[in-house]
């Protein structure tokens, strides 16, 4: 599981418990939590107070909890998102694609691209416009899927 992987599972989780999306600051404390850094040590590198960033990580973990059912502490996050992970990610990346709508305003002449080609291309454009709409920058978008960076610009 990449760290592109991670926020999109955590980020749709929130978003199912509270209809908002993870911030700078929730991001950076899943990605400290994960590398089994202290929260003073999280405040430290984000110039901020160790008492906001529990908090901040107190609510994440009480959320996530109730969002995949289950106690989720700093202890057990990895298990857990791996576990959730491979619930939601079994049937073709559902978590990614359960809140992609599929949309495009550009039209392909069937007898010069292959059908399948023309759908696999804009459900690409429509993932990464929904990776940006979410504030992925470019480069996390193309760890996440998987495509070098030089190809995400032509995609778009």
């Amino acid at each position: 599981m990449n760290a592109g992987d991670i926020l999109l599972l955590v980020d749709d989780a929130f978003y199912s418990e509270t209809g908002k999306r993870l911030n700078d600051l929730q991001r950076a404390v899943i990605a400290g939590v994960l590398n089994h850094q202290k929260y003073a040590d999280i405040a430290e590198e984000l110039n901020g107070s160790e008492g906001h960033v529990k908090d901040v990580g107190y609510e994440l973990l009480k959320l996530l909890s109730s969002a995949f059912e289950e106690p989720v502490t700093k202890a057990n996050l990895k298990s857990v998102l791996e576990r959730q992970k491979n619930l939601n990610f079994s049937f073709g990346s559902k978590v990614i694609q359960s809140h992609i709508i599929s949309y495009s305003n550009i039209h392909f002449e069937p007898s010069s691209l292959d059908q399948s080609n023309v759908e696999k291309s804009q459900r690409q454009k429509t993932k990464i416009q929904k990776l940006r709409d979410r504030g992925f920058s470019d480069e996390e978008i193309a760890e996440i899927l998987e495509i070098p960076l030089e190809l995400l610009n032509t995609n778009t």
